[in-house]
């Protein structure tokens, strides 16, 4: 057994060892276990989440409120003596996703229309230029080894709810923020289903069109040749007439369910790197959502451009609030091979509020 309890050291020594995962777990919560009276105190559980959350060795700070939650919600008898049991349920809850996320890099709308056509992010109050964010992208899917990538398109009929052009088509409700004069970037509300806001653009990324094809210079992996051996997931949203989708798991009602969440099931995903267009719109929509339904969720800020720059931040401020990580690509890498563990994401996992 190791003299350390550095948890970095005990995978070491359970693969060297040839471990079981019940055997590792009996032997690095006797190491924890300093006084050896068969359980472990606050102080003891302290050490052992500095270990485990940390950046190539280096702890993330815990307050003492942080550490007497995550303490508490697995002391089975509330009795501040946290037993091998207890341990043996954190680890399979809490320890496991943390060392060895199941990942996934999500590609939300990386499409002609929002580049160089329709709705370019150029064309918007920002100025910014989606195709920036193709490089980045792109050395995120060469280098490192998600267990899946999701290609998200946005993939609308012709006669769409969001387009200006068909406006004419509904009729607006006498609660409609707007109802005569309809420009672009207004707001209205058509009567009948469904009774939400909808802001209008411009026509784009209509079913089958150019515009709505994924950038010609962003990487398309083939599951078959892929050297990771990585499952691709392809998500379609928008596709009904009458409502509009932003995130790529629900429409913006919660009425309709893509494939995403289902497929990402299926493959044991339980944390979600989001990168695309645009960061304050559908990039935003599409993490909310997948904190909503439990994921541990990672902002790529520089794999993103947005409409409007303070939108921006006020989205990255809401999801950080919400224990997402705000990152840069180069911190992506560390974070999947589990040498960059942040106690944010395992926030999530225990529905924690930092």
């Amino acid at each position: 057994m190791p003299s350390s309890a550095s948890l970095d050291v005990f995978y070491r020594y359970k693969i060297q060892n040839k471990l079981s995962d019940s055997e590792t777990i009996r032997e690095y919560f006797y190491t924890l276990d300093a006084k050896r009276n068969g359980y472990l105190e606050n102080s003891e559980f302290r050490k052992f989440l500095t270990g485990l959350f940390s950046n190539k060795n280096k702890p993330y700070p815990l307050s003492n409120n942080e550490v007497e939650k995550i303490f508490n919600i697995f002391c089975e008898k509330k009795n501040q003596k946290l037993y091998l049991n207890d341990f043996n349920n954190l680890w399979l809850k809490f320890v496991i996703p943390t060392v060895r996320p199941r990942t996934a890099l999500v590609i939300v709308d990386v499409q002609n229309d929002f580049i160089d056509g329709t709705m370019a992010i150029s064309k918007c109050p920002s100025g910014q230029d989606g195709s920036e964010v193709i490089p980045c992208i792109n050395e995120l899917i060469r280098s490192v080894p998600f267990d899946a990538i999701v290609y998200t398109y946005d993939w609308h009929p012709e006669d769409h709810c969001s387009f200006i052009e068909n406006v004419h088509k509904r009729k607006l409700a006498p609660n409609s923020p707007t109802r005569k004069n309809v420009q672009v970037n207004d707001i209205v509300i058509f009567e009948n289903y469904p009774d939400i806001e909808q802001k209008l653009w411009p026509a784009h990324c209509i079913q089958g069109s150019y515009g709505s094809e994924l950038h010609p210079d962003l990487i398309l992996i083939d599951e078959k040749s892929d050297p990771f051996r990585r499952s691709v997931i392809k998500t379609y949203k928008g596709v009904k007439s009458d409502i509009d989708s932003y995130s790529a798991f629900f429409d913006n009602c919660k009425l309709n369910e893509t494939n995403l969440n289902s497929d990402l099931k299926k493959l044991g995903i339980n944390e979600l790197y989001v990168c695309g267009l645009a960061g304050d719109v559908c990039v935003a929509a599409t993490c909310n959502d997948a904190l909503d339904l439990g994921y541990r969720v990672v902002f790529i800020e520089d794999g993103c451009r947005g409409i409007i720059v303070e939108d921006i931040e006020r989205q990255k401020m809401k999801l950080s609030n919400r224990n997402s990580v705000i990152a840069r690509s180069n911190q992506v890498s560390n974070m999947v091979t589990g040498r960059d563990r942040r106690p944010e994401l395992a926030f999530i996992t225990l529905n924690l509020k930092n």
